[in-house]
Protein backbone atom coordinates (compact mmCIF):
# COMPACT_ATOMS: atom_id res chain seq x y z
CA UNK A 1 0.00 0.00 0.00
CA UNK A 2 2.97 2.44 0.64
CA UNK A 3 3.64 3.20 -3.25
CA UNK A 4 -0.20 4.17 -3.16
CA UNK A 5 0.62 7.05 -0.75
CA UNK A 6 2.61 9.27 -4.07
CA UNK A 7 2.30 12.62 -5.07
CA UNK A 8 -0.62 12.18 -6.93
CA UNK A 9 -2.21 11.25 -3.46
CA UNK A 10 -1.57 14.64 -2.05
CA UNK A 11 -2.45 16.76 -5.55
CA UNK A 12 -4.83 16.52 -8.04
CA UNK A 13 -7.82 13.89 -6.15
CA UNK A 14 -6.41 11.10 -8.66
CA UNK A 15 -5.72 8.84 -5.32
CA UNK A 16 -7.73 10.69 -2.71
CA UNK A 17 -10.13 13.18 -1.32
CA UNK A 18 -7.40 15.31 -1.51
CA UNK A 19 -7.17 18.29 -4.21
CA UNK A 20 -4.00 19.91 -2.80
CA UNK A 21 -3.19 19.40 0.97
CA UNK A 22 -1.14 21.91 0.86
CA UNK A 23 -3.99 24.41 0.44
CA UNK A 24 -5.74 23.17 3.12
CA UNK A 25 -6.06 25.42 5.94
CA UNK A 26 -4.24 23.43 8.77
CA UNK A 27 -4.29 26.16 11.40
CA UNK A 28 -8.32 25.17 10.97
CA UNK A 29 -8.03 21.51 10.35
CA UNK A 30 -5.93 20.93 13.72
CA UNK A 31 -7.49 23.77 15.68
CA UNK A 32 -9.47 21.51 18.27
CA UNK A 33 -6.00 19.65 18.44
CA UNK A 34 -3.94 22.89 19.51
CA UNK A 35 -6.85 24.25 21.45
CA UNK A 36 -6.80 20.63 23.39
CA UNK A 37 -3.17 20.56 24.04
CA UNK A 38 -2.71 24.32 25.46
CA UNK A 39 -6.16 24.01 27.70
CA UNK A 40 -4.83 20.91 29.72
CA UNK A 41 -1.09 22.03 29.66
CA UNK A 42 -0.01 18.84 27.57
CA UNK A 43 3.91 18.74 27.39
CA UNK A 44 6.73 16.29 27.18
CA UNK A 45 7.45 14.53 24.02
CA UNK A 46 4.53 14.94 21.20
CA UNK A 47 4.44 12.09 18.19
CA UNK A 48 2.44 13.09 15.18
CA UNK A 49 0.98 9.47 13.28
CA UNK A 50 0.39 10.15 10.14
CA UNK A 51 2.04 13.42 9.73
CA UNK A 52 1.63 13.62 6.45
CA UNK A 53 3.57 17.13 5.41
CA UNK A 54 4.54 17.80 9.41
CA UNK A 55 1.48 20.68 9.66
CA UNK A 56 0.21 19.45 13.17
CA UNK A 57 4.10 18.96 14.31
CA UNK A 58 5.16 22.55 13.38
CA UNK A 59 1.85 24.14 15.08
CA UNK A 60 2.67 21.39 18.13
CA UNK A 61 6.26 22.15 18.59
CA UNK A 62 6.35 25.52 21.17
CA UNK A 63 3.73 23.34 23.35
CA UNK A 64 6.68 20.16 23.43
CA UNK A 65 10.21 19.73 24.82
CA UNK A 66 10.51 17.18 21.48
CA UNK A 67 8.45 16.17 18.92
CA UNK A 68 8.44 12.98 16.71
CA UNK A 69 6.76 12.07 13.05
CA UNK A 70 5.86 9.42 11.30
CA UNK A 71 4.37 8.73 7.95
CA UNK A 72 4.16 5.74 5.38
CA UNK A 73 5.00 7.83 2.68
CA UNK A 74 8.04 8.74 1.79
CA UNK A 75 7.44 11.72 -0.52
CA UNK A 76 4.97 12.96 2.87
CA UNK A 77 8.28 12.69 5.44
CA UNK A 78 10.13 14.63 2.51
CA UNK A 79 8.09 17.55 2.26
CA UNK A 80 7.95 17.21 6.86
CA UNK A 81 11.74 17.56 7.01
CA UNK A 82 11.21 20.85 5.42
CA UNK A 83 7.89 22.43 7.32
CA UNK A 84 9.07 20.91 10.46
CA UNK A 85 13.06 20.94 10.77
CA UNK A 86 12.89 20.29 13.89
CA UNK A 87 10.78 17.23 14.01
CA UNK A 88 12.31 13.67 14.35
CA UNK A 89 10.84 11.76 11.02
CA UNK A 90 10.83 8.27 9.87
CA UNK A 91 8.55 6.40 7.26
CA UNK A 92 6.87 3.53 9.39
CA UNK A 93 4.02 1.91 8.55
CA UNK A 94 1.85 1.35 11.81
CA UNK A 95 -0.56 -1.25 10.18
CA UNK A 96 2.68 -3.36 10.22
CA UNK A 97 4.75 -2.24 12.39
CA UNK A 98 5.78 -0.07 15.83
CA UNK A 99 7.76 3.15 15.12
CA UNK A 100 8.98 3.78 18.78
CA UNK A 101 8.84 1.91 22.22
CA UNK A 102 6.44 1.17 24.72
CA UNK A 103 5.29 4.02 26.87
CA UNK A 104 7.04 6.92 25.37
CA UNK A 105 5.11 9.86 24.74
CA UNK A 106 2.90 12.15 26.82
CA UNK A 107 0.89 13.06 23.29
CA UNK A 108 -0.19 10.98 20.41
CA UNK A 109 -2.72 11.89 17.72
CA UNK A 110 -3.76 10.18 14.62
CA UNK A 111 -5.67 11.83 12.51
CA UNK A 112 -7.65 10.53 9.91
CA UNK A 113 -4.86 7.01 10.53
CA UNK A 114 -6.65 4.28 11.42
CA UNK A 115 -9.36 4.13 8.32
CA UNK A 116 -6.22 3.23 6.44
CA UNK A 117 -4.92 0.37 8.13
CA UNK A 118 -6.06 -3.15 7.35
CA UNK A 119 -6.37 -4.48 10.85
CA UNK A 120 -7.47 -1.52 13.30
CA UNK A 121 -8.04 -3.23 16.23
CA UNK A 122 -4.21 -4.14 15.74
CA UNK A 123 -2.96 -0.15 14.65
CA UNK A 124 -4.79 1.10 17.31
CA UNK A 125 -2.53 -1.38 19.83
CA UNK A 126 -0.05 -0.34 19.08
CA UNK A 127 -1.11 3.71 19.52
CA UNK A 128 -2.08 3.03 22.62
CA UNK A 129 1.09 0.58 23.90
CA UNK A 130 3.75 4.01 22.93
CA UNK A 131 1.69 5.87 24.92
CA UNK A 132 2.63 6.90 28.88
CA UNK A 133 0.23 6.18 31.72
CA UNK A 134 -1.46 9.22 32.09
CA UNK A 135 -1.10 10.27 28.77
CA UNK A 136 -3.53 11.84 26.17
CA UNK A 137 -4.67 9.94 22.55
CA UNK A 138 -6.04 12.28 19.68
CA UNK A 139 -7.74 10.22 17.01
CA UNK A 140 -10.16 11.08 14.31
CA UNK A 141 -11.40 8.87 11.62
CA UNK A 142 -14.87 7.75 9.84
CA UNK A 143 -17.28 6.09 11.85
CA UNK A 144 -19.96 3.75 10.68
CA UNK A 145 -23.16 5.48 11.28
CA UNK A 146 -26.37 6.88 8.75
CA UNK A 147 -24.16 9.80 6.99
CA UNK A 148 -21.70 6.96 5.88
CA UNK A 149 -24.49 4.60 4.52
CA UNK A 150 -25.80 7.10 3.07
CA UNK A 151 -23.10 9.79 1.51
CA UNK A 152 -20.21 6.95 1.48
CA UNK A 153 -20.55 7.04 -1.95
CA UNK A 154 -18.28 10.93 -2.01
CA UNK A 155 -15.47 8.98 -0.35
CA UNK A 156 -13.39 8.44 -3.33
CA UNK A 157 -10.37 7.22 -1.48
CA UNK A 158 -9.76 3.13 -1.44
CA UNK A 159 -7.68 3.28 0.85
CA UNK A 160 -10.27 3.62 3.45
CA UNK A 161 -10.65 -0.03 4.27
CA UNK A 162 -11.41 0.21 7.82
CA UNK A 163 -14.63 2.11 9.16
CA UNK A 164 -14.86 1.06 12.71
CA UNK A 165 -18.56 0.63 14.59
CA UNK A 166 -19.01 2.42 17.97
CA UNK A 167 -18.82 -0.96 19.62
CA UNK A 168 -15.71 -2.04 18.42
CA UNK A 169 -14.41 1.43 19.76
CA UNK A 170 -15.88 0.92 22.92
CA UNK A 171 -14.26 -2.54 23.21
CA UNK A 172 -10.74 -1.16 22.56
CA UNK A 173 -10.68 1.32 24.59
CA UNK A 174 -11.53 -0.73 27.34
CA UNK A 175 -8.67 -3.24 26.60
CA UNK A 176 -6.29 -0.75 26.63
CA UNK A 177 -7.79 1.48 29.40
CA UNK A 178 -7.77 4.67 27.67
CA UNK A 179 -11.12 6.92 29.14
CA UNK A 180 -12.70 9.73 26.81
CA UNK A 181 -12.46 13.37 28.23
CA UNK A 182 -13.86 15.00 25.04
CA UNK A 183 -15.93 13.28 22.19
CA UNK A 184 -17.30 14.97 19.20
CA UNK A 185 -18.68 14.28 15.76
CA UNK A 186 -18.36 16.37 12.72
CA UNK A 187 -18.76 15.79 8.64
CA UNK A 188 -15.63 17.07 7.03
CA UNK A 189 -16.81 19.96 4.27
CA UNK A 190 -14.54 22.52 1.59
CA UNK A 191 -11.54 24.49 3.11
CA UNK A 192 -11.14 22.32 6.24
CA UNK A 193 -14.59 23.65 7.38
CA UNK A 194 -16.76 20.87 10.17
CA UNK A 195 -20.22 20.35 10.11
CA UNK A 196 -20.62 19.82 13.69
CA UNK A 197 -22.75 17.30 15.05
CA UNK A 198 -22.87 14.65 12.37
CA UNK A 199 -21.18 11.54 12.52
CA UNK A 200 -19.66 11.14 10.03
CA UNK A 201 -16.49 11.11 11.33
CA UNK A 202 -15.96 10.80 15.35
CA UNK A 203 -12.73 12.73 17.05
CA UNK A 204 -11.67 11.63 20.52
CA UNK A 205 -9.39 13.26 23.16
CA UNK A 206 -8.60 10.07 25.34
CA UNK A 207 -6.71 9.44 28.43
CA UNK A 208 -4.60 6.69 29.33
CA UNK A 209 -5.49 5.56 32.79
CA UNK A 210 -3.67 2.58 33.42
CA UNK A 211 -0.39 0.92 31.64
Amino acid sequence: MRNHFDKKYFYGKEKSNYGNYESINHSRQFGSVISFIREKGISGKFMDVGCAFGYLLKLASGYFDEVYGCDISPFAIGKAKKIAPDARLKVSDIGRSRPYGNAMFDCICALDLLEHTENMKKSFGTLARMLKKNGYLIISMPIDAWPRRIFGFLDKDPTHVSIIKFSELDSMLKKYGLEIVKRSFFAPMPMSRRLRGVPAEIELFMRKCRR
